[in-house]
């Protein structure tokens, strides 16, 4: 599992595909196994109050988990959670090696990196330390300003 904070008390999360031990086969079952995560790391990231949590779920790579705060003064030492769940949102692979990803279908070109969308990614896991995932506003960004090479 990989935790960076944002900014105080806002932190994204990864969890590689190969540590979910659990069947996520719906949205249900992954606001619950989200819940879970966040609630085993509520100490350590001292996290209490209203937070919304924003989920990628990619069945071939993982979860991608976005925490917000929006409230802490009615929360003494309470955590309640806003699951958002995206299961059919776009992530994309960045690289700035253009023949790590010469192989797939469509690559994305944009100010000296290539994107390609990891669904179109088979041999993810050789090149992972060599990018970064990018989902969200961020893909929407580079859909809207690359260019298909």
């Amino acid at each position: 599992m990989n935790i960076k904070l944002l900014s105080s008390d806002n932190y994204t999360f990864f969890i590689n595909k190969l540590f979910i031990k659990e069947q996520l086969l719906d949205k249900e079952s992954i606001i619950d196994y989200v819940k879970k995560i966040i609630l085993n790391k509520r100490k350590a990231l001292n996290l209490r109050g209203f937070y919304k949590v924003v989920v990628y779920y990619n069945k071939n790579i993982g979860i991608f988990m976005e925490t917000f705060k929006l409230e802490d003064s009615c929360y003494f030492n309470n955590l309640d959670l806003k699951v958002i769940v995206n299961t059919d949102s776009e992530i994309y692979f960045e690289v700035e090696d253009y023949f790590l990803i010469k192989d797939c279908k469509e690559i994305r070109y944009l100010n000296g990196k290539y994107y390609v969308e990891v669904d179109n990614l088979t041999k993810i896991i050789k090149i992972i330390e060599f990018g970064r995932f990018i989902y969200g506003q961020e893909v929407n960004n580079v859909l809207a300003k690359s260019i298909v090479i």
